[in-house]
C-alpha cells in the first residue's frame, strides 16, 4: 500500500528491521533513528551496512539517503525520547495502545 515502508531502528550499534511494511511504526525500545524505504531488499541492505561496516562507511551511507528523505521516497523519524539500546526483543506495532503495553513490558522487564 501507499505510504508502508520497511523500516530500520537505529539505536547506537544496534540496527533493528521490521520486514513487514509498516506506514507509521511505534518501536519498543524507542530508537535513536528510524528509516523507512520502499523496499525490504533496501532495508535488508542499509541494515547490513549499519549492523556491519566501519562507522565512518555507515555516517556516509547515512548522508547519501539525504536526497531520497528530501524527495520523501524514504522515510526518516528521529524519536523525541530515544531508549538506551537493549538485548532485549525489539517490538514493532502501529497501535499506540499496543506501543503502551510494550512499553511499561519494556520498562519493568516484562517483553521476552
Amino acid at each position: 500500500m501507499k505510504n508502508e515502508r520497511y523500516w530500520i531502528a537505529i539505536n547506537g550499534a544496534t540496527c533493528a528491521l521490521c520486514s513487514l511494511p509498516l506506514r507509521e511504526p511505534f518501536v519498543t525500545p524507542t530508537p535513536e533513528q528510524l528509516l523507512g524505504f520502499p523496499t525490504v531488499e533496501e532495508a535488508e541492505r542499509a541494515q547490513r551496512i549499519c549492523l556491519f561496516e566501519p562507522k565512518e562507511d555507515v555516517n556516509r551511507f547515512l548522508r547519501r539517503l539525504a536526497h531520497d528523505v528530501k524527495a520523501k521516497r524514504i522515510r526518516y523519524i528521529r524519536p523525541e525520547h530515544p531508549q538506551p539500546p537493549s538485548r532485549e526483543a525489539t517490538a514493532w506495532t502501529e497501535s499506540d495502545e499496543a506501543h503502551g503495553i510494550m512499553q511499561q513490558a519494556f520498562i519493568t522487564g516484562n517483553l521476552n
